[in-house]
């Protein structure tokens, strides 16, 4: 799996408001309202490979949804990767099998097999104009 442990963090909060033309708003299905959740966005197949991202972004998390937004996002093919953190270290734990231990997900919500996804399999197309994601977690 990917390791989300390099995330830039940007907090994006004003969920109050309405999502601005450009936004794209995360919903994320959360097991508990235990940690953050940390996502990160990757532009390309060889950043996601290279765990590059464009753009990392955190909240705290909510039993049942979790709404993230970045507001700004220019148009583009991009893929989600995201996790919570749990325990409050700052990355995504796993065990000595390379599993995760905490829930994670990724855009378009791929069948999880014995390794990540690719990114062909979590690309989504932002045009610029309002966006909402669903995320369904996996794991603990």
């Amino acid at each position: 799996m990917h390791k989300l442990t390099t995330l830039t963090v940007t907090i994006a909060l004003g969920f109050a408001l309405p999502a601005a033309a450009d936004t794209l708003r995360i919903s994320v299905e959360t097991p508990s309202n235990k940690g953050d959740i940390f996502a990160a966005v990757y532009s390309s197949p060889e950043a996601y490979e290279n765990d590059v991202l464009s753009i990392g972004i955190s909240g705290p998390a909510k039993l049942g949804v979790t709404e993230l937004e970045i507001q700004g996002l220019e148009p583009g093919i991009y893929g989600i990767a995201l996790f919570q953190d749990l325990n409050g270290n700052g990355e995504l734990n796993t065990n000595l099998f390379g599993v995760p231990t905490e829930p994670y997900g990724f855009s378009n919500n791929p069948t999880i097999g014995f390794s990540a996804p690719k990114f062909e399999e979590i690309e989504f197309e932002f045009d610029g104009t309002a966006k909402e994601l669903k995320i369904k977690m996996n794991g603990s």
